[in-house]
């Protein structure tokens, strides 16, 4: 098991409907995330292509270029790589996380939770399962955007002293009017499943005119601000400490009292 995972975030402003462009920017980022010797990078929500929801053309499939090259570099750089992504299937439109792993494996989330108030359940269909990453000796559990708001869904469980997952990851298109919202829901998230949380957001204006905040976070398990950045584009590199978890995990056993919920 790998105790320290390094991360680097990548808080993008997306160029709108420009999947090459985007995706030469995250090849971009990932040799300068390798000069800290990252294990991880993480985009945020839509990364190859915005929020263009008006425009499903632009959607990819699963054997299309961009999944080809998201995978080659995955491989060609030993990182991990993950986002969500505008994703054509059997004729429906899906807002899909994708974890492309160094080793060839891909790992997928579609998005359960659809933003009705920009129209988002119109045009896209929605998930109905989470998926648990295994990563390293550690379970990472991806979301998007919008689920952060359901709690149930989000909910951590623990079974014969096993934790269904040690990391939540939020990638994100989340407006700058609702940046509140988003920073005490990263911060609540940790604290109540006692888990680290990490959330990507973008910046800038789209195509649509959205302004987006930015503030790409990092919560410890005890709801400690690691990381709260600015609005500016750049990468972040944070730590997550496995003997870190286990110690809060340990002095505060919460978990033993936790409610059974189920959807």
């Amino acid at each position: 098991m790998k105790k320290n995972l390094i991360w680097s975030l990548y808080q993008a402003n997306t160029l709108w409907m420009d999947i090459d462009g985007n995706l030469k920017n995250i090849e971009t980022v990932i040799k300068k995330s390798k000069s800290f010797d990252a294990d991880i990078l993480v985009c945020p929500e839509v990364c190859t292509t915005a929020y263009a929801t008006k425009n499903p053309e632009i959607a990819q499939t699963m054997d299309s270029f961009m999944i080809d090259r998201l995978l080659s570099m995955a491989k060609k750089y030993q990182l991990a790589i993950c986002g969500s992504f505008m994703i054509q299937e059997n004729g429906k439109l899906y807002n899909r996380f994708i974890w492309f792993s160094a080793d060839g494996e891909i790992f997928k989330y579609d998005k359960a939770h659809l933003f009705s108030l920009a129209d988002e359940n119109i045009y896209f269909t929605r998930g109905s399962n989470t998926i648990t990453i295994s990563y390293q000796g550690w379970e990472i559990r991806p979301y998007i955007c919008y689920d952060i708001r359901f709690p149930v869904w989000n909910r951590n469980k623990k079974t014969d002293n096993k934790f269904d997952y040690d990391i939540l990851v939020y990638v994100s298109n989340w407006p700058t009017k609702r940046y509140y919202h988003w920073k005490h829901l990263l911060i609540a998230r940790a604290i109540e499943n006692q888990a680290y949380v990490i959330g990507v957001n973008r910046v800038g204006k789209d195509g649509n005119g959205f302004e987006y905040s930015g503030g790409t976070m990092c919560i410890d398990p005890a709801g400690s601000v690691v990381l709260e950045a600015k609005q500016d584009e750049n990468i972040f590199i944070v730590n997550t400490y496995y003997d870190h978890l286990t110690k809060i995990r340990e002095k505060l056993p919460f978990s033993s009292d936790w409610d059974n919920f189920k959807i």
